[in-house]
């Protein structure tokens, strides 16, 4: 009965090496090029967005994409956003590619690892094999599950990096249809991941800092103008208020944006200083609040 045992190693040999590809490593290299690339494809998105509106200040007023396509602004965005897209789709059929084969070759493992077990149930206790084969059995069984895990890491990807671009032309004309203020001002779940690219997330850190700035500028002007003036300090205190009123509508947008998108931030290469200037935009609007509040209190007391 010891053929059976060579036979058996034989094929766990053959299958030895396509084991090696399928492992959870392999997986979280897939999903976090995925996440790359959709960051890319939604910095692409925004740059067209951006060539859309400067073919409309060139004086395109068309809906049509034909009529767009002769604006080299225009033309230039969406093959940019275009190729990106690409590029996110490449990346999620990789994945997809990954986990199929990852199944095939799981089910050659276990019609081994059944005709293993049919051997032992015949096999009398006595067989000078039956250890062996056991052995092979729990090597297999092992092996068995490491695949299935690596097997399953489509099923990680959340909506956005599976299905973004899946419909590439129809997300083109309906941003062609849209109004034409409205891409600054929507905040939709569609818009929000535009905020977490890099560019985006440089200038509202610049924002964000100036916008402080002069929060606290205003509130120190304030309290010494009512030193000579109580009336004075007022203009001071409302120019604050709406500088902490932009100031918070920048990071409600972040804020939201986090609650919406936990996957897009946890998948990106830059995951620590996203976090990071969340929660810095969270703390210093939660400062400027707490700045105006106390600079009026001061005020009203010297006035009482």
């Amino acid at each position: 009965m010891a053929k059976e045992l060579e036979k058996f190693k034989a094929e766990a040999k053959k299958l030895a090496a396509g084991t090696k590809k399928f492992t959870t490593a392999e997986g979280d290299k897939l999903k976090k090029r995925i996440g790359i690339s959709l960051g890319n494809a939604w910095e692409g998105e925004d740059y067209f967005r951006e060539s859309l509106a400067k073919a409309r200040k060139d004086g395109v007023k068309s809906e049509k994409l034909a009529d767009f396509q002769k604006n080299k602004h225009f033309k230039d965005g969406l093959v940019t956003w275009n190729k990106a897209v690409d590029i996110h789709q490449e990346e999620v059929g990789a994945m997809k590619g990954f986990c199929a084969d990852a199944k095939a070759h799981m089910a050659k493992q276990q019609a081994l690892l059944k005709d293993i077990e049919k051997d032992l149930k015949k096999r009398s206790k006595s067989s000078a094999s039956k250890k062996d084969i056991e052995a092979l059995q729990g090597e297999l069984e092992k092996e068995i599950a490491a695949v299935k895990k690596a097997s399953e890491y489509e099923g990680k990807l959340n909506a956005a990096q599976k299905l973004y671009g899946a419909n590439f032309q129809k997300t083109v004309d309906k941003i062609l249809k849209e109004k034409a203020d409205s891409h600054d001002k929507k905040k939709d779940a569609t818009e929000l991941p535009q905020l977490l690219v890099d560019r985006n997330l440089k200038k509202y850190t610049n924002q964000v800092g100036a916008l402080v700035k002069a929060i606290n500028a205003h509130c120190v002007t304030a309290i010494d103008k009512a030193g000579q003036d109580l009336k004075a300090a007022a203009p001071e205190l409302k120019a604050a208020a709406a500088k902490y009123k932009d100031l918070k509508k920048i990071n409600d947008q972040y804020q939201t944006a986090r609650k919406k998108f936990p996957g897009a931030i946890e998948d990106s290469k830059d995951k620590k200083k996203l976090l990071a200037t969340l929660k810095k935009f969270n703390d210093l609007t939660a400062a400027a609040e707490r700045k105006i509040r106390g600079t009026t209190v001061t005020i009203k007391k010297a006035a009482a």
